[in-house]
């Protein structure tokens, strides 16, 4: 039988060390959770990895954590931590937003945007760096989920915004 020391240290060797996306949500005073945990349960199914080695290794929930001091700014929903067999962890942005108009895409530059100026303040240099290591690896960080029908067509005034911002059509289901 064990002493409750050794107990301890057999649960602390057996817990994983914090993916370098966990420690950078904590470094900009963020919460992370587990995989997809972050990702409101009606989204996450749409999110898949593009190989079966790819890992999610943490998500955080920006539109929440940012609700209250911002309530009416065009906020990113979440952010998710992303490990694919001989690459480097990096960061990708997916934001679950109705693509029934090409209107939309206003909004969604907005909370790009908005995004991209949270990525520039110094507590978020660490998540920067792993949004631009999704870059490096020819990965588009940003990705916009359809929540509705997509009204938005390739070639369009409104695809061409989108592109020259780094983000492809909008999606029924994001690859990562």
């Amino acid at each position: 039988m064990g002493t409750k020391k050794q107990e301890a240290r057999k649960k602390a060797a057996a817990a994983p060390a914090p993916s370098a996306f966990e420690q950078a949500v904590a470094a900009a005073g963020l919460t992370s959770e587990p995989g997809k945990g972050a990702v409101e349960g009606c989204y996450r199914g749409l999110i898949d990895g593009k190989m079966a080695t790819t890992r999610f290794t943490g998500s955080v929930d920006m539109d929440a954590a940012f609700e209250s001091a911002e309530g009416r700014a065009n906020r990113w929903d979440f952010g998710l931590g992303v490990r694919a067999t001989g690459q480097p962890e990096c960061a990708v942005w997916v934001e679950p937003h109705s693509a029934a108009s090409t209107g939309e895409v206003k909004t969604m530059l907005a909370k790009l945007d908005w995004l991209q100026a949270k990525l520039a303040q110094p507590s978020f240099k660490p998540l920067k760096a792993l949004t631009d290591a999704c870059v490096a690896q020819g990965r588009r960080p940003y990705h916009w989920l359809a929540s509705a029908n997509v009204a938005i067509r390739p070639g369009s005034r409104e695809a061409n915004m989108l592109a020259a911002r780094g983000m492809d059509l909008p999606k029924s289901r994001v690859v990562i």
